[in-house]
């Protein structure tokens, strides 16, 4: 049941298409980011959806207890742990059937000595996971079955990234048909990469560009999300009526003011306070006041709305990259702190 709860409804046809489209223009199979929930759209159900495509070569998350839940709920296909494992979390690792990647001496040791199966990753540039240079010694005698890299700069700085791809391809070289090479992410589908095996994207599966700059280099995506709201009340107040804490807006007319319940807690930050626009049918209109942890306020100025009826927040007409271009974020941001009392529903 929904009731007086926001709604965020994700079209799984349009996750999978987005799949497909970017493993035809990469022509690699793919690794499919369902990290951080799937960046909040719901990583088990997301998960479910991709796993019978060919193209799905595996899943990715960051931490164990994510690769965890999606062997729970079913997902068979290798999971890949992006940020390795603590010592307590290796029965989970192993429990699971993960497969961490690996960028410490610690962590290699214990694959090593365990015999578990493990993905290298290789710090070319980015400066965060990572061998500087691998120890070739120690991993000849059980090598990996993939070797990563990550780009941090693909949109912006294609000198850097492909260096970066030359590192990569010196460093990897003893691993040469013995391992799979995953190096580029979303915005890397840009760069050609004909010794690596599968790409490995997040954000493009989820509709969104990983910067604006890549506008018409990528794939066309289709978006995949409707996020939207009931209208709980409505009022008509006066003209120089103030709304929310800090009076920080005042009405400018007799107007009718709709109470939805989405704040802070749900993903709506205080910074779009007074700045963000919901759609009531075709029409627009104005986020008023401060957003509180709870509600936030809508100006309908002379249109009566029905109590119950709803407004969208994000649909293809704003994105959360439109989200994002209102608070100087990314959308990877907006995206991923969308509370959990926003309901997630599917559509196949």
């Amino acid at each position: 049941m929904v009731g007086g709860r926001a709604v965020w409804r994700v079209s799984l046809s349009a996750v999978t298409s987005n799949l497909r489209r970017v493993a035809r223009f990469a022509r690699k199979k793919v690794v499919a980011v369902v990290k951080a929930d799937a960046y909040g759209h719901g990583a088990e159900a997301v998960a479910r959806a991709l796993e019978p495509l060919e193209e799905v070569l595996a899943f990715a998350v960051a931490h164990p207890f994510e690769g965890a839940a999606l062997r729970r709920a079913g997902i068979r296909k290798p999971i890949l742990v992006l940020f390795g494992f603590l010592p307590e979390e290796v029965k989970l690792v192993k429990s699971y059937r993960l497969t961490p990647v690996v960028g410490t001496h610690r962590q290699l040791q214990t694959v090593l000595n365990l015999r578990l199966p493990y993905h290298l990753n290789v710090d070319t540039g980015m400066g965060r996971c990572g061998f500087l240079v691998p120890p070739y010694d120690l991993l000849r005698r059980f090598p990996p079955e993939g070797v990563m890299t990550h780009f941090p700069s693909a949109e912006g700085d294609p000198a850097f990234t492909l260096r970066q791809i030359r590192r990569f391809y010196q460093l990897a070289k003893p691993f040469r048909g013995r391992s799979l090479f995953h190096l580029q992410n979303s915005a890397g589908l840009t760069y050609s990469v004909p010794f690596a095996g599968a790409v490995r994207v997040g954000i493009t599966l989820y509709g969104e560009l990983p910067s604006p700059s890549l506008k018409g280099k990528l794939p066309e995506l289709e978006f995949p999300s409707e996020v939207w709201a009931p209208i709980l009340s409505v009022r008509l107040l006066p003209a120089g009526s103030c709304i929310s804490y800090g009076c920080r807006y005042r009405l400018k007319r007799d107007s009718f003011v709709g109470v939805i319940p989405f704040g802070y807690a749900d993903g709506l930050r205080r910074p779009l306070s007074n700045r963000l626009k919901v759609f009531y049918g075709e029409r627009e209109f104005p986020i008023v006041g401060s957003v509180t942890m709870d509600l936030a306020a809508v100006d309908f100025g002379s249109f009566r709305p029905r109590e119950g009826e709803r407004v969208v927040l994000v649909d293809r007409r704003r994105t959360f990259s439109d989200w994002a271009r209102l608070l100087g974020t990314i959308p990877y941001e907006v995206m991923t702190s969308f509370g959990k009392r926003v309901v997630r529903t599917y559509e196949r």
